[in-house]
């Protein structure tokens, strides 16, 4: 399964998390966090993009979010 970098905000340099996804989400789907105690946090897709590590090449997979409530 390939693993997917979400961000928050265009210009930010850290993921705000890495998760392993059966497939790419599609701009427009919507993701939900579990968050304590039996809450969720919603987060809409609106950008898709790879880019590439220095180390070895390999290109990953980045999606930026925006939080929906």
């Amino acid at each position: 399964m390939p693993v997917v970098e979400a961000f928050d905000h265009v210009d930010a340099l850290e993921p705000l998390f890495m998760a392993e996804f059966e497939f790419l989400p599609r701009i427009g789907e919507y993701l939900s966090i579990d968050t304590p105690p039996g809450y969720f946090r919603y987060y809409k897709v609106v950008e898709i993009w790879h880019r590439q590590d220095k180390e070895g090449g390999a290109f990953r997979a980045c999606i930026r979010l925006e939080e929906d409530d």
